[in-house]
């Protein structure tokens, strides 16, 4: 599968990129408003479901973004211009997500999707929407992925990605 990119015609990912990218996320470190961290490669337990209890997100939910479709991130673009273009779209594609929910009555909780290091960031939602549902939504946002915490466990499910759904930590 090849997908292009819908700012600058470039391509951006085939099977093996995808694959790379869909990995990766494994790597996440998610940020909650007022400095909660859930670092996925490590198992939740007691201290990380109170964090996420107390930001309102107990049981179910799904953390996805509207960010960097198919993804394509602005560091990948063969130029500058081309990486100003995406951001811009990350901007604009946020706030729709954001204006959707609240348009639906579908209460969120802002979190970043981070690299341990921090050298990446993506503004994400964590929604309380039933699997099925967030899948579809990551998808019509052409997401390769999204978490899913079932209330005790993080999965990484495939939106757009042709990959299974793999539990979290990746071991």
């Amino acid at each position: 599968m090849t997908l292009h990119s819908e700012d600058d015609g470039s391509v951006v990912t085939n099977r093996a990129d995808q694959s790379s990218k869909y990995d990766a996320y494994t790597e996440t470190v998610l940020e909650l408003s007022g400095g909660a961290r859930v670092d996925l490669r490590r198992p939740v337990g007691p201290a990380e479901r109170e964090m996420l209890a107390d930001a309102g997100l107990a049981g179910p939910f799904a953390v996805l973004t509207a960010e960097n479709p198919n993804g394509r991130n602005p560091d990948d673009a063969p130029t500058e211009a081309a990486a100003e273009r995406r951001e811009a779209g990350n901007d604009r594609r946020h706030a729709a997500l954001v204006a959707g929910l609240h348009d639906a009555g579908v209460e969120f909780v802002r979190v970043d999707g981070v690299a341990p290091d921090g050298s990446y960031r993506e503004r994400c939602v964590a929604v309380r929407l039933p699997r099925d549902e967030a899948v579809g939504l990551a998808d019509r946002l052409s997401q390769l992925a999204l978490f899913w915490f079932d209330g005790d466990t993080f999965w990484l499910l495939p939106a757009e990605a042709d990959a299974e759904p793999r539990r979290l930590p990746a071991v």
